[in-house]
C-alpha cells in the first residue's frame, strides 16, 4: 500500500466548541491523501455552522438519534473511501505524529486494527507516570481498560482499543462487518466487540503510543457520573450481552460476570459508607466550628490572634545591602 487513503470519522453530538478544535488539529496532520468525515447526531445546527467551514470535509447529520456510537460510525464507514478508516470522537485531539504514526503501523501487513495512547491530564501531570497499557480481553468475558495514557515508548499487541482513538483496514471491516447497533445507551462495548471479532479473524491490532490522542472526556466534568444508575444498568446490560455473545453461556462466563457484579456492588457500597460517614463528619464539623465561632466571640484574646499584627515591610532594593550588612551581623 503506497500511499494509502486514511479516512478519519469523527462523531459528534452537541459539542460544536470542542468540534472545531479537533478539526483543526485533525487538518494539520501533514498527509494529503487523507478524507475527514463528520457524523453529526446533535439536535441544532451549530456543528452544521461549523462544518461549514470547512468545504473539503464530508459531513452527514443523523436527526433524532441518541446513544448511537454504533450507528454513528457506520454510517462514517459507508460514506468512506479510503484503505485505513481511523475514528475519533469530538473530543479527541490528536497529537502532532498522530496520522505518521498510524500510516507506519499498517506498513505491517499482519496488523488489521490499531490504536494508540489516550492522555487523559495536562502536562506535566501526563508525564508523571510511565508503563504499558493494559487492554485485556479475559477468557471469560471480562475487560480491562487501564494506563492508555502513561508516558511509554513500547509498541505492543494487544486485546482490544478504545474508541476515541482506534482505527482499521478496510478489508478487515468488510470481512468482519461493522459495528453492533446492540450496544445501546452508553455503548460500552462497542468498538471491543469489533477488536474481538477483529482479533478472531487471525489480524493483529496494535498498541503504538506515538499515535497519542489528548482526551479530556466531558464526562470528567460530571461528578460521579460512572456511578449513575441509568449508566450502571447500561454497563451490566452491554458487558454481559458482550460477555455471552463472545465467550457463550459456559460457567467461566457466568463466574466471571457474577465476580465482576460484586465488583460493582462493592464499589457502590464503598462509596455508600464513603458518602455517609462523609455527611456525619461534616455535621461533627459543624458543631466543632459553632464551638470555635462562640469561643472567639467571648474571647478578646481570640479576636487578637484572628488578625495577627504584621511587621512593617522592609525598605526596598536600594537598602538590601545594609539589611545584608546588619543580617550578617546578627
Amino acid at each position: 500500500m503506497a500511499s494509502p487513503t486514511v479516512s478519519i470519522v469523527i462523531i459528534t453530538c452537541n459539542r460544536a466548541f470542542l468540534l472545531r478544535h479537533c478539526l483543526e488539529r485533525v487538518l494539520a496532520q501533514p498527509y494529503p491523501y487523507k478524507e475527514i468525515i463528520v457524523v453529526d447526531s446533535s439536535r441544532g445546527e451549530e456543528s452544521a455552522q461549523i462544518v461549514a467551514g470547512y468545504p473539503e470535509l464530508l459531513y452527514v447529520h443523523l436527526w433524532g438519534q441518541r446513544n448511537n456510537m454504533p450507528q454513528a460510525r457506520n454510517k462514517g464507514i459507508e460514506l468512506s473511501s479510503g484503505d485505513i478508516i481511523a475514528f475519533i470522537d469530538d473530543d479527541s485531539m490528536v497529537q502532532p505524529g498522530w496520522l505518521e504514526t498510524l500510516l507506519s503501523v499498517y506498513e505491517d501487513k499482519t496488523v488489521g486494527a490499531a490504536g494508540g495512547r489516550i492522555i487523559t491530564m495536562p502536562e506535566p501531570y501526563s508525564e508523571q507516570k510511565a508503563g504499558p497499557p493494559q487492554l485485556i480481553i479475559s477468557p471469560t468475558g471480562n475487560v480491562l481498560a487501564r494506563d492508555t495514557g502513561l508516558v511509554s515508548e513500547a509498541v505492543l499487541e494487544i486485546d482490544h482499543l478504545v474508541g476515541c482513538n482506534m482505527s482499521f483496514r478496510r478489508t478487515v471491516l468488510e470481512q468482519v462487518g461493522g459495528f453492533d447497533p446492540t450496544y445501546t445507551l452508553t455503548n460500552l462495548r462497542e468498538e471491543t466487540d469489533l477488536c474481538v471479532r477483529v482479533k478472531r479473524a487471525g489480524w493483529r491490532i496494535i498498541f503504538h503510543p506515538a499515535m497519542a490522542v489528548l482526551h479530556f472526556s466531558a464526562r470528567s466534568l460530571q461528578p460521579y457520573f460512572l456511578e449513575k444508575p441509568l449508566v450502571q444498568f447500561s454497563n451490566g446490560r452491554n458487558g454481559t450481552y458482550f460477555a455471552i455473545k463472545h465467550f457463550g453461556l459456559r460457567p467461566q462466563t457466568l463466574l466471571g460476570l457474577c465476580k465482576d457484579a460484586g465488583r460493582s456492588c462493592a464499589r457502590a457500597a464503598y462509596f455508600a459508607g464513603l458518602f455517609g460517614f462523609g455527611a456525619l463528619a461534616h455535621l461533627t464539623g459543624r458543631l466543632v466550628g459553632l464551638g470555635v465561632g462562640i469561643r472567639w466571640l467571648l474571647s478578646k484574646k481570640q479576636r487578637a490572634l484572628s488578625a495577627p499584627v504584621l511587621p512593617l515591610r522592609r525598605q526596598a532594593a536600594s537598602d538590601s545591602s545594609s539589611l545584608s550588612v546588619s543580617l550578617k551581623n546578627k
